[in-house]
């Protein structure tokens, strides 16, 4: 039997296996995405950003191969590419729990084809011109990709922004955050915020040392995972359209002082501590600022300025320092010893085990579990003494 020996380079190796995955994973993912936008129009901005990131990832990948032909086709749209990325994010962000006219989205894509005239059409025929000339359009080398990149940061400023805001929506309007905080996009512009460093590094490594492109192994590799978790939960987007009413009917917390006179903030302080205490109206897991308004005869504004103003604190806060106090109550009742904690929580009104142990953490500095030995061993210390 020959054997027969061959040279493998493992660096070779894996930089293909990222770029078989990467682009194979990509063209997956926009069939795949194309297939739902019946159901989902805004999956047409999904297929925008994933083509996006395929044609940087075809950037750097034939840049990393030194196919000249190939790069000089690409580089002058995928250089100005963060033109559109920025705008289309941010349009599929707003999207999510807004109903956005498109008009809005070709608009913000007006800097990207004014690049496109500007910087990618006379790129391809930089080749003809001399040295002497180029170095005349520097504008076209430089500028151009760096205004781009200054208006995805600002893009992506604006998605945190955003973001930053639903979520104190959230807890002025629901006692829960499970599957509508929208955590998902925040770790998609956390995710771009980090590639942006990434695409830095290299880019300083590769101006220094023109040699060095085994360094866009980090791009290539940072965009395939990024890619890969995008799809996913791009795919899957479909619970957060169930709470667009935060988006329609925003119950925005106000500074002023409530104009109502102290009598009758003190009768509605009481009726809804009331509410709170006898009715136990807390132990509702998908309890809504909305719903608690209902049974107060209220308005769900009034409320939201009732507990901002008047409480200091959101509807979020309030109804779970309630559900923490019948937990602590519960385990000092003795309740632990046939049920178990998670099920205690359940039934004290949180519908999620990750939330209650962070809430019950923030709230009490130490852990349910932690809570419930100390206060076991206050009960033994206690007996033994008696």
């Amino acid at each position: 039997m020959l054997l027969l020996k061959t040279n493998t380079n493992p660096l070779k190796e894996f930089f293909l296996f990222i770029l078989y995955s990467g682009i194979t994973l990509n063209v997956l993912l926009i069939f795949l995405v194309l297939n739902r936008i019946k159901k989902q129009p805004i999956n047409k901005v999904l297929v925008l950003i994933l083509s996006c990131l395929l044609m940087l990832f075809l950037m750097f990948a034939f840049n990393y191969m030194d196919n000249k032909k190939v790069t000089r086709l690409l580089v002058p749209v995928g250089s100005i590419i963060y033109m559109a990325l920025g705008p289309v994010l941010l349009y599929y962000i707003k999207s999510v729990y807004e109903n956005l006219d498109f008009k809005k989205l070709y608009k913000s894509l007006i800097p990207f084809f004014i690049a496109i005239l500007i910087y990618s059409i006379p790129s391809y025929f930089l080749e003809a011109i001399d040295s002497k000339n180029e170095l005349s359009l520097v504008y076209l080398i430089f500028i151009v990709p760096f205004l781009g990149w200054l208006y995805f940061i600002y893009c992506l400023y604006q998605c945190f922004q955003i973001l930053k805001k639903y979520r104190l929506e959230v807890r002025n309007n629901y006692s829960f955050t499970k599957n509508i905080d929208l955590k998902w996009l925040s770790i998609w512009v956390n995710g771009f915020i980090i590639f942006i460093f990434v695409d830095l590094i290299s880019g300083g490594v590769l101006l220094t040392n023109t040699s060095l492109k085994f360094i866009l192994i980090l791009n290539l590799t940072y965009l395939t995972s990024l890619i890969w978790y995008m799809g996913y939960y791009g795919l899957n987007q479909t619970q957060v359209f169930l709470f667009q009413e935060i988006s329609q009917k925003p119950a925005k917390p106000q500074q002023k002082q409530i104009t109502q006179d102290v009598e009758s903030l003190k009768k509605l302080e009481d009726k809804f501590e009331l509410l709170f205490t006898k009715n136990q109206l807390f132990k509702e897991q998908n309890l809504t600022l909305l719903q608690t308004a209902k049974e107060l005869e209220i308005s769900d504004k009034k409320l939201s300025n009732f507990l901002n103003s008047h409480l200091q604190t959101t509807f979020y806060d309030y109804v779970n320092s309630h559900r923490i106090e019948y937990f602590k109550k519960s385990i000092q009742n003795g309740k632990s010893n046939h049920l178990t904690l998670l099920a205690i929580a359940f039934d004290s009104g949180f519908n999620s085990k990750a939330t209650f142990n962070r809430v019950f953490k923030q709230k009490e500095g130490m852990t349910p579990f932690q809570f419930k030995k100390q206060f076991e061993k206050g009960l033994t210390a206690s007996n033994e003494a008696i």
